[in-house]
């Protein structure tokens, strides 16, 4: 079976809004988290989809950037605060996505990287960007393909 893209996306969503910390997510290209960042609740995690290889021996590797953010709530919280909560963030919903109860489609999601974020975008939020893989088996299967 073909795991959709909105499949995976939905995924992220759903391990996201199961955190108890974070309080909205949103996918889509770098240019949203300046355009809406009035709008974003913080902690906040944002989903970037990248240049991805494709297919390569049956497997699909997606390639993603994963932000996980926050603003300061008082003027004289910490930055590295901030950061060490926004990574815990981070390792929490991979470890759902790859061990939670909605890796149904045998999905597996990779950490490959991270890199903080300091006084980014428009909000000057901290925080953590990781890159992040989704691979999945089986894409050329002839029950795919559609009968007549």
């Amino acid at each position: 079976m073909i795991v959709t893209y909105k499949q995976i996306v939905d995924t992220f969503t759903d391990a996201c809004n199961k955190h108890l910390a974070v309080k909205s997510f949103a996918e889509g290209s770098i240019s949203y988290l300046d355009a809406h960042a009035v709008n974003i609740v913080y902690p906040f995690m944002f989903l970037r989809p990248l240049s991805s290889p494709g297919l390569q021996t049956n497997v699909r590797t997606l390639n993603f950037e994963l932000y996980s953010l926050d603003v300061p709530k008082l003027s004289n919280e910490s930055p590295v605060e901030l950061k060490s909560r926004t990574e815990i963030f981070l390792y929490d919903v991979l470890s759902y996505l790859r061990y939670g109860p909605t890796n149904q489609y045998t999905l597996d999601f990779t950490l490959s990287s991270i890199t903080p974020v300091d006084e980014g975008f428009q909000d000057r939020a901290f925080g953590w960007v990781g890159g992040v893989s989704v691979t999945s088996e089986g894409i050329y299967n002839f029950c795919n393909y559609p009968q007549l």
